[in-house]
C-alpha cells in the first residue's frame, strides 16, 4: 500500500531474532494526530494545486549510511546500513511478497527422505564483483558465519552441519526435519576470505566506491543478472545515528529510508511517499494457563480470541500499519488458512461461561509501558472486553519489569510482540517448554502437529491441520502482523514494490526521476 501525506512519523527497525521485542521509551507527542500520520504544524502553507502536482526532483538518488562501520551483511547493523548492504550482496533465496522463498544464487534444492539433509544446487553463472565465480566454499563459509551471528543465529539454530561435496553442492544437515528451511536462507553471501574487510566482496548489482569527494555505490556493469539498474550511481551520506538519518531525509539530503513507524521516538517531518513492506512481526495476546487461572479452559481462551475486533484495532490503533490475523502465520502467505477464520463475536459472556467459574475478579492485561502503540492496543482490547461481572484492566510496566512479570507468571493476559521466522516455526511460542511460552501451554497434539508441519512435504495441508488445532486450543490469540514503511520523496521513485525479504525487490523495474 502506498500513501503520500504530511506527517510526523516514528521509526526503528526491530532486532533480528525470534523473541519478544523490546520497545523504546515513549516520547511526548500529539497521540491522535500521530496515529493518523498528520500534524497540523507540518502542513505546508500556501501550496497551490500546480505546485503540489509538480514535485521537486533531486539531483541524485542518495542514501544514508554509517561511515566507517562494516557493510558486511551478516554482521552490520539493521536499518540504513542493511539497506545499503542489500544493493551489494545477494542471498541464496529471496522472500517474495507472500513470504515464499524464490531461488536466487541457489538454483534448486533436494531433500533426503527424512527431511534432515538439504542439498543446494548453486547457479553456475554467478560471479562476484571482482569477476570470480561463486563457489560452494563461499556459501558454506557465509552460512557458518551466519549461524554464529547475532542476526541469523536463531533462525539457523536447527542446523547441525554445513559442508560442500565434491560435486560443488552445499549440504545442510539439520538436527530435526524442517522442509521450510529455504525460507530461512535469505542470507546474503560474501566471497570467502574478504569477510574481514569493511566492505566484503559480494555478487550484488552495485559496487562500493570510495573517493576523495565521498563514497557511493556504482552500478555493476558486470552484474551476473544482466538486468537494467535505475541509477548509475548512488551517493552515500554519512549519518552518525538514527536521528541524523531522519533529519537527512526530512531535509532532502537522502531519498529513501526503511522504518518501523510504530516503534521509535525518532521522527521525520515533511511530505513523503510511504510504501508498506510486510514483516513477520506478530502482535498477540497471551494467556496464563496455570491451574486456578481464568484462562485454564481452552474454550474461554477461544471465546476471548473471537471477541477481539482485529480489523477495528488495526485501523484505529495502528493506523492501518498492520494486517489483521487470527493465526500465527502472515495472512499474505499461501499457508495462511483463511477458510478457518472465525467470526468476530462481541458476546464476551461466552468467555465467562467457558471458564466455568462463578466468582468475579479483576483480570490483568500485562503490557510494556514504553510502546505507545502496544499500550493503546491493550487498552482497546481491555475496554471492549465486556465479560459480565469481570473487569479487565491494563497493567503497564517498564520493559524489564514487564519481562520479569512474564517469567514469573504474574499476569492473566499479556500483550506480546514477536518476530517469527518465515518457515513459521512456532515451537518456542506454543510448544511444550518453549522459550517464549510464558503462558505454560502444553498439549501433546499441538507438539505432534508442530513437528509434522516442519517435516511435511505438503506444507499447506500440514499448516491447515496445525491451525485447526490452534483455533480450538487457543494457546495465544494472534492480532496482526506489522508492516514496515519505505519512505521516499513524492514522485521520485516509480515501481517501488518491497517484499518481506527486500526493500529493493524488482529493482530493475524502478524508475528514478532526477532533476534534468
Amino acid at each position: 500500500m502506498r500513501r503520500a501525506v504530511w506527517f510526523l512519523l516514528a521509526a526503528l527497525l526491530l532486532s533480528g531474532c525470534a523473541a519478544l521485542t523490546e520497545p523504546e521509551p515513549e516520547p511526548d507527542r500529539n497521540w491522535a494526530a500521530y496515529q493518523q500520520g498528520l500534524l497540523e504544524e507540518d502542513e505546508p502553507e500556501d501550496v497551490s494545486p500546480e505546485e503540489d502536482k509538480a514535485p521537486a526532483y533531486p539531483s541524485a538518488f542518495s542514501m544514508a549510511y554509517h561511515k566507517g562501520q562494516t557493510l558486511d551483511p551478516i554482521t552490520c547493523g539493521e536499518g540504513i546500513q542493511e539497506d545499503v548492504a542489500a544493493l551489494l550482496y545477494e542471498p541464496l533465496f529471496q522472500l517474495d511478497s507472500t513470504f515464499q522463498p524464490v531461488p536466487l544464487l541457489c538454483e534448486s534444492c533436494e531433500w533426503d527422505e527424512r527431511g534432515l539433509v538439504c542439498t543446494l544446487n548453486l547457479r553456475q553463472d554467478v560471479t562476484f564483483q571482482d569477476g570470480s565465480p561463486l563457489t560452494a566454499k563461499d556459501v558454506v563459509d557465509s552460512l557458518r558465519r551466519a549461524a554464529a551471528s547475532e542476526r541469523y543465529g536463531y533462525r539457523l539454530r536447527n542446523v547441525a552441519a554445513v559442508s560442500a561435496n565434491r560435486a560443488g553442492q552445499v549440504v545442510i544437515t539439520l538436527a530435526t526435519p524442517n522442509r521450510g528451511l529455504p525460507a530461512l536462507l535469505d542470507i546474503p553471501v560474501v566471497k570467502s576470505g574478504t569477510e574481514e574487510r569493511q566492505v566484503p566482496v559480494g555478487t550484488g548489482p552495485y559496487l562500493y566506491l570510495s573517493g576523495s569527494e565521498g563514497n557511493s555505490l556504482l552500478a555493476n556493469e558486470e552484474w551476473w543478472q544482466r538486468k537494467p539498474l535505475p541509477a548509475a550511481s548512488i551517493p552515500l551520506v554519512h549519518a552518525k545515528d538514527r536521528d541524523t538519518a531522519m533529519y537527512l531525509f526530512s531535509s532532502h539530503q537522502v531519498e529513501l529510508l526503511t522504518v518501523d513507524p510504530t516503534s521509535d521516538k525518532s521522527s521525520v517531518s515533511g511530505q513523503a511517499q510511504t510504501t508498506d513492506r510486510p514483516t513477520a512481526v506478530m502482535q498477540f495476546i497471551g494467556f496464563n494457563m496455570a491451574e486456578g487461572r481464568f484462562f485454564t479452559s481452552p474454550s474461554a481462551r477461544a471465546a476471548f480470541s473471537h471477541g477481539i475486533a482485529r480489523d477495528t484495532l488495526v485501523d484505529a490503533q495502528l493506523a492501518g500499519l498492520a494486517v489483521a490475523a487470527q493465526f500465527p502465520i502472515s495472512p499474505l502467505s499461501p499457508l495462511y488458512p483463511a477458510e478457518l477464520e472465525g467470526t468476530y463475536s462481541g458476546d464476551w459472556s461466552m468467555a465467562q461461561a467457558a471458564a466455568e467459574q462463578e466468582e468475579s475478579r479483576e483480570l490483568s492485561l500485562l503490557v510494556s509501558e514504553g510502546d505507545g502503540f502496544r499500550l493503546a492496543s491493550a487498552q482497546f482490547i481491555a475496554g471492549n472486553a465486556a465479560i459480565p461481572g469481570w473487569e479487565v484492566t491494563v497493567r503497564a510496566l517498564p520493559w524489564e519489569e514487564y519481562l520479569a512479570a512474564l517469567e514469573a507468571g504474574d499476569f492473566d493476559l499479556y500483550f506480546g510482540e514477536v518476530r517469527l521466522t518465515a518457515d513459521w516455526d512456532l515451537t518456542d511460542l506454543v510448544g511444550t517448554g518453549g522459550a517464549l511460552n510464558y503462558g505454560g501451554y502444553s498439549n501433546l497434539s499441538t507438539d505432534t502437529l508442530l513437528a509434522a508441519f516442519a517435516a511435511a512435504e505438503d506444507r499447506p495441508a500440514a499448516a491447515r491441520q496445525l491451525a485447526a488445532n490452534l483455533l480450538s486450543a487457543a494457546p495465544i490469540a494472534p492480532i496482526c502482523f506489522k508492516n514496515n514503511t519505505v519512505l521516499t520523496h513524492p514522485g521520485v521513485v516509480e515501481g517501488l514494490d518491497p517484499s518481506p525479504g527486500s526493500t529493493f525487490q524488482g529493482l530493475e523495474r524502478w524508475i528514478i526521476h532526477l532533476a534534468g
